[in-house]
């Protein structure tokens, strides 16, 4: 029998949109989206689907539900095998009980216990708090906590009977089980929708150089589809009708303290399509309330022109120089005035695209121009007019002058030299991008022979780079289920690794113990690539 809690845990990863999107084609209509029912014949849309409700309806033959129930009719499936088939859309592990002798305990609740229990101990890290400006209910509320020591932990783990491969599972240890994830740093409990902690994140106060890190993803949590603090704020942005996306967890709890309870956190990554499907299910305005510094610039003109092309509404928040959202709370500025001062998407993508060209420079103004008409050409038709009207304004040039391709293939070289085998895994990881922070481990980009370059801009996220677009665009190179991925990569290291040996083997600036410590390291890496393992790249490249 499936447990409760782990249905619960995958619907909370469900977009119902998505779920039929896989059988029938979908038109957007509004905040809805339409299409001919595939429940019965007919020649005019009457099958409705609503996002924000998660459910569909056919005013035809009256067909409804939620997307279980849509998958039950659709695959003449029981509730149990629906729910499967489910599971496996998302990549997501069921979990089962185990008769009814089975007593349920939730791993990361017991262990959240422990980090608040020892936040209460440590007076550094309370002082921390203190210090930004959080009340003791504001702390409460969130359930901050502290990770002390790695062996305090482990006496913990071993203490409460907790079992060492639950515990690497769901991200607690590392991925080896030789030590906590999170050691000596302020604990934040990230929660799914439902309000269940599904991972955590925390900040460092020894001074460690990442200041802030964030669980791997693992069966339950994927960072790029997760936002903090959306148990917090999911009434309050429905009923607001508005969500302000910040960067950081300090962010959220501070303007939550603030009363702006319909404040959320993309989780140590930037705003990506994977995120889109929540915010579509709750069909907010959408404001981005990034830093001022050069980065949180960046970032916020990189979710606009994200935000924009998908028909979003809303804008940016600019706080002022060096200053984040918590600071602003801190310093007990208004904060109510100054999300008054959005700037809408297209007029930020603007201003902000051009910063970086000199205007009054006939050539800038030219590189200017290509990089405003690459990006009226992703544009939907519907907004490619009116968008290159405001930039034809702005930059005081007749709007023909932005008149865009139609096709991006006209300009794709497809003679040039391919290696489908590296350009499968470049395509995967561009369409796939939460797959990256499980495969970098393995994979540099010096491993590859022809498109380091492509895989090394999909590592930065620099998705509008040519040369990558030269393989996404391109029909014939496929992408890859993750099993095929990591079996493609075992396959390109062994080569690799070889190679590597030969290398170290007549080096001339390695000395002999050198060369024996890197020799034996290679050797294990090909035993256990043979055997069917990936293995970490951890040699010189």
């Amino acid at each position: 029998m499936i447990k409760p809690e782990s249905i619960e845990n995958l619907k909370s990863l469900i977009d119902i949109a998505d779920v039929i999107g896989n059988y029938v084609q979908l038109k957007k209509q509004g905040s809805n989206f339409v299409a001919l029912c595939p429940f019965h014949s007919e020649k005019t849309p009457s099958f409705v689907v609503s996002p924000s409700k998660q459910i569909y309806h056919c005013f035809g033959c009256g067909a409804s539900g939620d997307a279980i129930k849509f998958i039950m009719e659709i695959e003449k499936l029981t509730y149990p095998e629906a729910i499967e088939k489910l599971a496996s859309m998302y990549n997501f592990k069921l979990e089962y009980t185990k008769g009814n002798s089975f007593v349920h305990i939730d791993l990361l609740e017991r262990v959240n216990s422990f980090y608040i229990s020892n936040l209460y101990k440590n007076q550094n890290a309370l002082n921390y708090l203190k210090q930004r400006g959080l009340f003791d209910s504001t702390i409460e509320k969130f359930q901050l906590g502290y990770a002390p020591s790695s062996q305090e932990q482990f006496k913990f783990f071993k203490d409460a009977n907790l079992n060492k491969k639950d515990l690497i599972e769901l991200g607690v240890l590392n991925d080896s089980g030789e030590y906590p994830r999170l050691i000596e740093r302020i604990t934040f409990p990230i929660f799914s929708q439902s309000g269940k902690i599904i991972a955590f994140g925390g900040r460092t106060i020894t001074n460690h150089p990442a200041k802030y890190i964030n669980f791997t993803n693992t069966k339950i949590f994927n960072k790029s589809k997760t936002f903090y603090g959306l148990n917090f704020a999911r009434e309050h942005i429905l009923r607001s009708k508005r969500i302000i996306i910040t960067e950081g967890y300090m962010d959220v709890i501070m303007l939550h303290q603030a009363g702006i309870q319909n404040a959320v956190a993309t989780l140590g990554t930037a705003l990506t399509r994977e995120h889109l499907p929540i915010l579509r299910k709750l069909n907010p305005k959408v404001t981005l309330s990034y830093d001022s510094d050069t980065a949180g610039i960046n970032a916020a003109l990189k979710a606009s022109k994200l935000l924009y092309k998908e028909y979003f509404d809303g804008g940016v928040i600019l706080f002022g120089e060096g200053e984040d959202p918590a600071d602003a709370v801190a310093k007990g500025k208004n904060i109510e005035e100054i999300l008054k001062n959005e700037i809408k998407f297209a007029d930020f993508i603007i201003e902000y695209m051009t910063k970086k060209y000199d205007l009054k420079n006939p050539v800038e103004k030219k590189q200017a121009i290509d990089e405003f008409r690459n990006y009226i050409n992703e544009l939907p038709d519907i907004l490619k007019d009116d968008f290159s009207i405001k930039v034809s304004q702005y930059l005081q040039i007749p709007p023909n002058i932005l008149k865009v391709r139609t096709n991006h293939m006209q300009n794709l070289n497809l003679n040039k030299k391919i290696d489908v085998a590296e350009a499968s895994i470049v395509k995967t990881l561009y369409e796939n991008p939460n797959l990256m922070d499980e495969i970098i481990e393995y994979l540099s980009p010096q491993m590859f022979n022809t498109h380091f370059e492509e895989l090394d801009a999909v590592y930065k996220e620099d998705f509008e780079n040519p040369k990558l677009l030269e393989i996404v665009l391109r029909d014939d190179i496929k992408s890859l289920d993750i099993k095929t991925l990591k079996n493609q990569i075992r396959k390109l290291l062994i080569p690799y690794y070889q190679k590597k040996m030969l290398e170290i083997k007549y080096s001339k600036t390695l000395n002999n113990e050198e060369k024996m410590h890197y020799l034996k390291k290679i050797n294990l890496k090909l035993l256990k690539l043979k055997k069917g393992e990936l293995v970490e790249s951890d040699i010189p490249v």
